[in-house]
């Protein structure tokens, strides 16, 4: 007989599937007890712990009443206990909302531990990745895992999609953890924080509608990540280009930067708009707005300039190297949309020259308080240059037509990686990939802001700077 035919199942199959303990030998009485028995006790831990506990406050009275034979007394006393025990441990919500997460990670922890062991990814000594620490969101759960020794992220991030049918999620995300190849993050995705029960895309709701006033330096508010949890980002210190296909979303994506610089009292904000109707939602609040005029666009880029080596002669005196928000230098922000209009202009000297201050600029202003928000549709290399590209720390491509569009704005090679925009769906409008400075694209959706909201945040943009409406 095979050992195949050895193997195959007969009669009845177990009531309860489990997966195959994985050892080097053959199963001893030994082996079997501490895969079936101590490992299974050990992942119930808490549970059995809380039992215990429970039992020895309803059997603690009993075993002391018992040796004056008072046992009727004895097990009211301990009945009486334990509804103090539990009405305690429900009626006060610190308690309450304490072992609810207690309990909660115990059962994460038994759900992953099956999940692996199906997913093969158990050693010859029976370890798995073990879950160090989990933090519940509103779309699933981030885990920070332990690999044992022999292991890998690659290994774990290539079974992802058998931990995933595993655990019967929507998707499991693996990332290496830049300060410990040993402890990578993963997000377990339950559900699509983009669409509603019905499969209807959903408007993500941004903090800056409702807010009286906000702080650059303290970051920016842009939208939710695939876990539906909200991601800020810091746009001092850095320059921002959005880059995507009409529609996509880009115009929605830079609203989140404007309105968060339009709340800061200490923000001045300069506009440039080839289609005249994006960023003139705003212009009741800008410091300069430019349109269709290169000329214009090359003055005022000139007058940064000029602004921005006044303040380094300024850090230079002071023996600084860097402004910081303490300071209380004003920030400035230059807004262009439609970037393609200016730096693929037709005449091609001021062409040149308007890209060669932008990039100028760009690459100098971070440290003196300013920062460029650029956005384009129809992302090309002849469209956005490569040396203005490499220079801005936050990348972000909504949805694009091709793989290659995609890495023009998130840098050549990312869609190889699986990180590309031509992916994203043309009904999920908002979603894109952001790339922050050291870090991997990141799946998003932008937050949402209509022209009622954004007058709104106008209006109290000028009344917190103290002027008034032009």
């Amino acid at each position: 007989m095979t050992r195949d035919a050895e193997r195959r199942p007969v009669g009845l199959g177990p009531l309860v599937d489990t997966p195959e303990p994985v050892t080097r030998t053959r199963e001893t009485a030994a082996s079997w007890l501490g895969a079936h028995v101590v490992r299974r006790a050990w992942l119930w831990r808490r549970e059995l712990l809380l039992l215990g506990a429970v039992a020895a406050a309803a059997l603690g009275p009993v075993a002391i009443a018992g040796h004056s034979g008072a046992w009727v007394r004895g097990a009211v006393a301990g009945a009486a206990a334990v509804v103090v025990a539990a009405a305690v441990a429900v009626g006060v919500p610190v308690l309450r909302r304490g072992l609810r997460a207690w309990l909660w990670a115990g059962r994460i922890r038994r759900r992953w531990d099956a999940a692996c062991r199906w997913a093969g990814l158990a050693t010859a000594s029976a370890r798995i990745p073990r879950v160090r620490s989990a933090r519940a969101c509103p779309a699933g759960e981030r885990l920070m895992v332990r690999l044992p020794a022999g292991s890998s992220t690659a290994d774990l991030e290539k079974a992802a999609d058998r931990v995933a049918v595993a655990l019967d999620v929507r998707e499991v995300k693996v990332r290496r953890n830049p300060s410990s190849a040993r402890f990578p993050e993963v997000d377990v995705v339950r559900s699509d924080p983009y669409r509603d029960s019905q499969g209807n895309p959903v408007s993500i709701v941004s903090p800056l509608a409702d807010a009286a006033r906000w702080d650059l330096w303290s970051g920016v508010p842009v939208g939710r990540d695939d876990l539906g949890q909200m991601v800020t980002v810091r746009l001092m210190g850095r320059n921002a280009i959005v880059g995507g296909e009409p529609e996509a979303g880009k115009s929605v994506a830079m609203s989140s930067f404007l309105a968060a610089a339009c709340l800061d009292p200490a923000a001045d904000i300069f506009a440039i708009d080839a289609k005249r109707v994006e960023l003139s939602l705003w212009r009741h609040r800008l410091s300069a707005f430019v349109t269709t005029s290169i000329d214009d666009a090359i003055a005022l880029v000139e007058t940064l300039i000029s602004d921005m080596d006044d303040r380094y002669e300024k850090l230079e005196s002071d023996g600084l190297r860097n402004v910081t928000p303490d300071m209380g230098w004003r920030t400035k922000i230059l807004a262009i949309d439609e970037l393609r209009f200016f730096t693929a202009y037709p005449e091609k000297r001021s062409r040149d020259k308007f890209n060669l201050l932008l990039i100028d600029l760009v690459a100098r202003c971070r440290a003196v308080g300013m920062a460029v928000l650029a956005g384009t549709q129809r992302p090309s290399s002849d469209v956005v240059p490569t040396s203005l590209r490499d220079i801005m720390g936050l990348r972000w491509a909504m949805r694009c037509a091709t793989r290659d569009a995609s890495d023009t704005i998130l840098g050549a090679g990312w869609a190889t990686e699986g990180y590309s925009a031509a992916n994203i769906d043309a009904a999920d409008r908002g979603i894109g990939l952001l790339l922050a400075e050291g870090g991997v694209p990141m799946r998003l959706k932008s937050a949402w802001l209509s022209d009622q909201e954004i007058a709104r945040i106008v209006a109290r943009g000028i009344e917190c700077k103290g002027g008034a409406m032009t």
